[in-house]
């Protein structure tokens, strides 16, 4: 009996003995610790409004990725997605200009599973006073619209384009310009366009620039509206009142005719626009005379002429 016994108790030993090597051998042979490499991974840079509140703005940083090394069993390892694991870097800290070592933390959704990052990373960033400029948008015009017709008050909206970023950003630019391209239009023009900046130079800045794509800009593009005006011909008729030019006298204005724009149901009837009442007395004492026209309510005139000469011969 104290035989079999000891034969039972043996046994029991040698079968704990057994499970204990079984699940050495799975956890260290068929289910060892791997490490992983992964590359490439995008930093996140947050605390940005917190660091733009101090009026603080970044121009760089020594790297935008960060490859790291995780290390954790090689069944963990492959039940999870490596690209869910996120890379961020505070930069709510940072309350001076210069250049900053912040620390990456590197953040592991399943770190709970055994899990974890081999290493401690960390990135440099250089940051500067940031600024503000609101810039006029003006716009410009190539191409032609159909003959006999003329552009009125072209409008754009917005108005204007408000700038922030770091200040060395912001300060190379000056000019905000939108361009409008005619196309042989005969009708009014409603259309949008992208915003071209520009420096003192008058040279176009890339925003795509490392530097100049810091800056925040309020609006990229605007709306435009160009009213297209039909341009009518009307004849130039000197005024001399009661007055009479002497037998064998004859004058000439110039420009003789001009073209005029603007209210379709005013311009449209207009065949002459008269000069003021000429000085005939200076008119003949220095042979010419320049007299303004009398323009109508509601129409311009091409080329804003506002004034003509008449000279008289014999």
């Amino acid at each position: 009996m104290k035989k079999l016994l000891a034969s039972d108790g043996a046994l029991k030993i040698i079968s704990v003995l057994i499970a204990i090597g079984i699940w050495v051998y799975i956890a260290l042979v068929m289910n060892p610790a791997i490490e992983v490499t992964v590359r490439d991974l995008p930093i996140q840079f947050i605390g940005v409004e917190s660091l733009n509140s101090r009026g603080l703005a970044v121009i760089s940083e020594s790297a935008t990725t960060v490859t790291v090394k995780i290390k954790g069993s090689r069944k963990k390892m492959g039940n999870n997605d490596m690209k869910t694991i996120i890379a961020k870097a505070d930069i709510s800290s940072i309350t001076e200009t210069g250049e900053t070592n912040i620390p990456i933390e590197i953040v592991i959704p399943f770190e709970n599973q055994g899990v974890s990052s081999q290493s401690e990373y960390s990135v440099n960033v250089k940051v500067e006073k940031s600024a503000e400029k609101t810039l006029d948008i003006e716009v410009s015009t190539i191409g032609t619209l159909a003959p006999d017709y003329m552009p009125g008050d072209i409008v754009c909206d917005p108005k204007k384009v408000t700038l922030s970023g770091p200040k060395s950003a912001v300060d190379k630019i000056s000019k905000a310009e939108a361009v409008l391209n005619y196309n042989n239009e005969d009708v009014d023009i409603d259309t949008s366009a992208q915003i071209v900046f520009y420096g003192a130079d008058n040279k176009e800045i890339s925003m795509l620039d490392a530097l100049m794509g810091r800056i925040s800009i309020s609006v990229d593009n605007v709306n435009i509206h160009c009213p297209v005006l039909k341009m009518h011909k009307a004849e130039v008729k000197a005024e001399f009142g009661r007055q009479e030019l002497p037998e064998n006298f004859s004058y000439k204005t110039d420009p003789f005719e001009v073209y005029v724009f603007g209210d379709e149901n005013v311009s449209s009837k207009i065949n002459e626009i008269k000069t003021e009442q000429i000085p005939l007395d200076k008119l003949l004492d220095n042979g010419k005379v320049k007299v303004k026209l009398i323009i109508p309510n509601g129409v311009k005139i091409f080329h804003d002429i506002s004034e003509v000469e008449i000279s008289i011969e014999k």
